[in-house]
């Protein structure tokens, strides 16, 4: 008779619990409720970890679950809960970042220096024979660096996560705009335009590494021309496929193959492709003469599906990392994941400078400090 009453209580518990999650997962009403009330996603300024700042004019960034500030040729890494962690020397007057995974890549743009940083470890720096134009790196720690002020119009240069070089390729009349190296490291496209015409025209390229290696000159297998002109924005390879994001629409590019996934109309306020297989858009919808409702779309990258999340007021700013969405509403800032859902809702009653965005962690930055969200 116990083990009755036991099974009976547990098969309760378990429909309630199963009850649940259908109605969180279901409705968005009750999915709202639960985050404020429930799961108390709602923070305020208060209640965060906090880095000050010595100096306004310092860069910040943030990666995987690390915050990063440079200034005086220091880069200072702290945690999530504002601790420093550690401190590197570098030679930066004008930084670019690029980052993947617990990979941060620095540049120094428009000069020569170059760092390669693995968790809070420098694990490589180079002085390159030319300006640094463009950075990446993918998840793997392999790096793609477009230099200028050579002989040519642009140089992309490849190396592998010891620092050693991969390969050159060498652009004698086009310039390289756009990097993004494929997760397997088999693939190093880049966005090319040319400007010595009336009309600026861009394509994108894809290299086999392993042909640049042994074969130079068969290294290009897969040339992308945009329909009407477009113009490239931004290349992402979501797993191995290269998603492209032209100034009207967004496509997907494969083994020499592309397709239309996302259009680019009135209605889009914001868009971006950073987000690890997604794209997150943000459109105005009409809802009357005078009034509007936003709302933020993610969309799966291989089968166009969408989820959405309805904003409660106009969007400032969108920021996007392999894993999460940051919306800034101004005072405001929602964060969420691939499937639209609420992880953090921030408030601030001072009005912030920026937000930086990693795959676990947010930084508010304001005049004289950064305040740290874990996500």
């Amino acid at each position: 008779m116990k083990k009755k009453v036991i099974l009976i209580i547990g098969l309760i518990i378990g429909i309630v619990i199963i009850t649940i999650i259908s109605l969180y997962i279901a409705n968005e009403d009750v999915r709202n409720w639960m985050d404020e009330y429930i799961f108390r996603k709602n923070i305020e300024e208060e209640d965060l970890p906090t880095i000050q700042l010595e100096n306004e004019n310092s860069n910040i960034f943030a990666y995987d679950n690390h915050i990063v500030i440079l200034q005086n040729n220091e880069l200072t890494i702290y945690n999530t809960s504002g601790k420093e962690e550690t401190t590197i020397n570098v030679s930066i007057n004008n930084p670019i970042f690029s980052s993947s995974g617990r990979y941060l890549l620095i540049g120094d743009k428009g000069s020569q220096n170059l760092y390669l940083i693995y968790n809070t470890s420098l694990q490589w720096q180079k002085t390159m024979e030319g300006n640094i134009s463009n950075i990446t790196v993918n998840k793997n720690g392999a790096v793609g660096v477009v230099l200028t002020g050579t002989t040519y119009k642009s140089v992309i240069v490849m190396y592998g996560i010891t620092g050693d070089e991969e390969f050159k390729t060498y652009l004698s009349s086009t310039i390289a705009t756009n990097l993004a190296i494929s997760d397997n490291n088999q693939y190093l496209s880049f966005a090319e335009s040319n400007t010595s015409g009336t009309i600026i025209t861009s394509v994108v390229k894809t290299i086999s590494i392993e042909k640049a290696k042994t074969a130079p000159s068969e290294a290009i297998v897969y040339t992308y021309n945009p329909e009407n002109n477009s113009l490239i924005i931004s290349i992402q390879y979501d797993d191995n496929n290269l998603i492209c994001q032209y100034d009207n629409s967004v496509y997907r590019l494969s083994e020499g193959n592309s397709e239309k996934i996302v259009e680019i109309d009135d209605k889009t306020l914001f868009l971006d492709i950073e987000m690890a297989n997604y794209i997150c858009r943000i459109q105005e919808n009409s809802t009357g003469i005078l009034s509007s409702e936003y709302e933020a779309k993610i969309i799966n990258s291989r089968n166009s599906s969408e989820s959405t999340y309805l904003l409660e007021q106009m969007p400032k700013d969108l920021y996007c990392s392999d894993s999460i969405v940051a919306v800034n509403l101004g005072n405001e800032v929602v964060f969420l994941n691939h499937n639209a859902w609420l992880i953090k809702h921030f408030s601030s009653r001072q009005s912030y400078r920026n937000i930086v965005l990693g795959d676990s962690i947010a930084g508010i930055i304001y005049r004289d400090r950064v305040e740290i969200i874990s996500l």
